[in-house]
C-alpha cells in the first residue's frame, strides 16, 4: 500500500513527459522542417473562377477541387513570410497634419517554381464544409542560413490580428495578413515612439503557424512575427 503514491507519481511524471514531447513537436515546425495546418472552404465564392474558363463548381468531378486550388494558392504566400519574411512601409494616419494612413508589404524574396514543387500537402481531412491538410516544406541550406540569422539577433516579438471579407478569397487572406502586420507594428512602435512618426520601414518574419478563422463573414488572421525596424522618419516640424 505504501508503494501506491510512488506509482501515482511515476504515472504523473510519465504523462508530463508525453505531454511535453507533444508540445515540443508542435514547435519544431519552424526549424528546418516547416509544418502547419491550412484549410479552404469547399464551395467557391462568387467571382472566384476565371470568366474565360467558364467553369463552375458543378462541372468539377472533384467536390474539393476548388478548395485544393485555393490552398495551393495561399500556401506559397504564407511560406514566403515564414522563410524570407515580408518587407513593409507604414505611414500612420495623422489627422492634425491631414496625412492619410498608408501601408504596403511585400515578400523579401519569392519562392521559385522549383521551391513550390518541394511543398507537400499531406493527411487531408474534411470538416464543416472545409478541406484541411498539413502543409510541409523543408528549408534549403540557404533558407536555414536566413532562419538562423533571425534567431541570433535579438529581435522583438510582435503579434497582430487582421480582418478581410470572406468573399474576396485569396485576396482577402492577403488583406487580412497585411492588416495583422500593420496592427502589430503600430502597437509595438506606439509604445516606443512618443510622437507619431512620418514613416516606418522594416522587415518581419512569421514565427508561429498562421491562424486563419472566420468571424461574421470575414477572415480573421492572427500572426506572430520577429520585427526588424530598418528606418523611422520623424516629422521635422509640425
Amino acid at each position: 500500500m505504501k508503494k501506491l503514491p510512488s506509482l501515482k507519481k511515476f504515472i504523473f511524471s510519465l504523462l508530463l513527459m508525453v505531454f511535453g514531447s507533444l508540445v515540443f513537436a508542435q514547435k519544431v515546425y519552424q526549424d528546418q522542417q516547416i509544418r502547419f495546418a491550412l484549410w479552404a472552404a469547399r464551395d467557391a465564392y462568387p467571382g472566384y473562377f476565371d470568366k474565360e474558363k467558364k467553369q463552375t463548381p458543378v462541372e468539377s468531378d472533384d467536390m474539393y477541387a476548388v478548395a485544393v486550388e485555393r490552398i495551393k494558392e495561399v500556401t506559397p504566400f504564407l511560406l514566403e513570410g515564414m522563410i524570407y519574411g515580408w518587407r513593409f512601409d507604414y505611414t500612420p494616419y495623422d489627422k492634425a497634419r491631414r496625412v492619410e494612413e498608408y501601408f504596403e508589404f511585400n515578400p523579401v524574396q519569392t519562392l521559385t517554381d522549383a521551391d513550390k514543387e518541394q511543398i507537400t500537402y499531406v493527411k487531408p481531412w474534411a470538416q464543416d464544409d472545409r478541406l484541411w491538410c498539413w502543409v510541409e516544406f523543408r528549408r534549403s541550406p540557404q533558407m536555414m542560413h536566413i532562419f538562423n540569422s533571425w534567431q541570433v539577433i535579438t529581435n522583438p516579438h510582435i503579434k497582430g490580428i487582421g480582418y478581410a471579407r470572406l468573399v474576396d478569397g485569396f485576396a482577402g487572406i492577403q488583406e487580412a495578413c497585411g492588416e495583422a502586420l500593420k496592427n502589430a507594428v503600430r502597437e509595438y512602435e506606439r509604445k516606443l515612439i512618443k510622437n507619431k512618426p512620418k514613416e516606418i520601414m522594416g522587415r518581419v518574419m512569421i514565427t508561429e503557424p498562421p491562424l486563419i478563422g472566420i468571424d461574421a463573414g470575414r477572415y480573421v488572421v492572427t500572426l506572430d512575427f520577429f520585427l526588424e525596424t530598418d528606418r523611422i522618419i520623424k516629422y521635422e516640424t509640425f
